[in-house]
């Protein structure tokens, strides 16, 4: 997920999840068996078919606070009104972490237009 300023196309935040199950088979840090072979799950963090998977994030818009008068208290100005949101989701193939690799396939692309008042 990405959102970016609509002016000059300045990044504002970036964060991406991976949704997988997190196995383990008792037996500390060793490998034994392949993930679909483990005698159980720790947590089932995978997307699963027909429900619903709701995130919500926080994004703050950038600000500046500026002190227009002197002697008076500062005065909180929001740089950028308007950015846009990308959100993505991909399936990737043994992925490596925080890399987007070109094995991966889009599932889904939407961009929405969030402004301030």
């Amino acid at each position: 997920m990405t959102a970016k300023t609509t002016k000059d196309g300045k990044e504002i935040f970036r964060d991406s999840k991976i949704y997988m199950p997190q196995a383990t088979n008792s037996r500390g840090d060793a490998m034994v068996y392949g993930p679909y072979q483990k005698l159980g799950f720790i947590r089932d963090t995978s997307l699963q078919p027909l429900q619903t998977k709701v995130e919500t994030y926080e994004i703050r818009f950038p600000y500046e606070d500026i002190e227009k008068v002197p002697g008076e208290p500062k005065v909180r100005e929001i740089k950028a009104k308007e950015m846009d949101v990308t959100v993505e989701l991909r399936y990737q193939l043994d992925p490596v972490v925080g890399e987007i690799d070109e094995d991966s396939f889009i599932f889904y692309k939407t961009t929405t237009r969030v402004s301030i008042q």
